[in-house]
């Protein structure tokens, strides 16, 4: 099967959204697809890169644009129609119900390939919510309608689709997928002396980090040596940066950057925190579960469709820094426990949330599509 998974952003651009696409691709060719993923130019990076994969084939192509806002979406429209126009594909996948989801459902119905649509959150920053006020965000929205299938990540992404007026038949439930690494997270054995915990993402209002810097004075209170690192970048840095300094927390709580694998960190921490106001699925905390680190996680849909407490993690309130300290004091109070907890976390994305697993069914769905429809346009 030719597939082509269509995304604005893509590796060494680093996000949740990226990740998924970057562990789908070669997951999808290693069952023995063609796949050809299609997403913006980026400095430094070769126009079409062939990469590697065991019983498939996995090309990157990236489309050129422009650094000018407007210019650089019209010139990257462009270069995808013409690129869906010239090649024979079965299907298309694409991230995001906005510009690269309109360029692509109009190819696939002048083309005759079915179009599958990826919202990737929920809430104020969601897809759906971008199109309520995006800049031709109501023109896109009624396009992605006419899409031959949604995925939805979760149930709060199927209550916004729903409601938006998509049609329900259409949306088909399938989760992220990470890769189980085979060496799992194991205590350290000095552990106590000065515990490390650690938040991978996007440093944005949505991830509810202001909760966690104003949580970590209560957890230092009982360990005096505890260190938060912040892997990750975005608007939220020079804000959270404030608000350490004014709580005297220099020092001990570290804003690190972004890290295309932030496996390493997590591997020496004690705890990962997750303490996010939105999320559809979150990549970094299907990573942690799946490295089975002890976990303190926010109590929204989103994350509670992955952990439930006392069995996988500990979940506490958003937007709440008592309770969240509270819930991490918990973990390493009873640290046996939270090792417990990880390891079944860890068997839970084994199970269920494989990128392999992942890849078979969003495979099958491809060819539900093709098969029912007749179309595509490669055989």
């Amino acid at each position: 099967m030719k597939l082509a998974l269509i995304t604005r952003r893509y590796p060494p651009d680093i996000g949740g959204a990226e990740k998924v696409l970057s562990y789908l691709a070669p997951a999808l060719a290693a069952e023995g697809a063609d796949v050809t993923v299609l997403t913006a130019d980026a400095p430094g990076r070769a126009e079409r890169e062939e990469i590697d994969v065991p019983a498939g084939r996995l090309t990157v192509i990236r489309l050129a644009t422009s650094r000018a806002r407007f210019v650089g979406t019209w010139l990257y429209m462009r270069n995808l129609g013409h690129w869906l126009s010239e090649h024979a594909i079965d299907a298309a996948y694409v991230s995001m119900l906005k510009h690269d989801a309109y360029v692509t459902v109009e190819q696939g119905r002048r083309h005759g390939f079915p179009v599958v649509l990826r919202p990737e959150g929920a809430g104020a920053t969601g897809d759906i919510a971008w199109q309520s006020w995006g800049r031709f965000g109501q023109t896109i929205a009624r396009r992605c309608r006419e899409a031959d299938a949604i995925v939805s990540i979760s149930q709060a992404i199927t209550h916004e689709l729903l409601a938006a007026g998509f049609d329900g038949e259409r949306i088909q439930a399938l989760p992220n997928g990470v890769p189980v690494p085979t060496t799992p997270w194991q205590p350290r054995p000095d552990w106590q002396s000065a515990p490390r915990a650690r938040f991978v993402g996007r440093l944005a209002p949505e991830k509810g980090l202001d909760t966690l810097v104003d949580a970590w004075p209560s957890v230092r209170a009982t360990h005096p040596r505890a260190t938060l690192t912040l892997i990750g970048e975005g608007p939220e840095r020079a804000a959270i940066e404030g608000r350490i300094e004014r709580l005297g927390l220099a020092g001990t709580v570290e804003l690190a950057g972004a890290s295309a694998n932030p496996r390493g960190q997590l591997l020496e921490s004690d705890l990962f925190i997750l303490p996010s106001r939105e999320e559809g699925m979150s990549i970094a905390l299907l990573e942690a579960m799946a490295l089975g680190i002890p976990l303190v996680a926010s109590a929204i849909p989103g994350n509670q469709q992955l952990v439930q407490d006392q069995v996988h993690g500990r979940l506490a309130p958003p937007d709440d820094p008592a309770a969240l300290a509270r819930a991490i004091l918990d973990q390493w109070a009873g640290f046996d426990r939270a090792a417990r907890m990880g390891q079944a976390a860890r068997r839970r994305v084994a199970k269920e949330f494989s990128i392999a697993a992942v890849a078979r069914k969003h495979l099958d769905l491809f060819q539900r599509l093709v098969d029912r429809s007749g179309k595509g346009r490669s055989g």
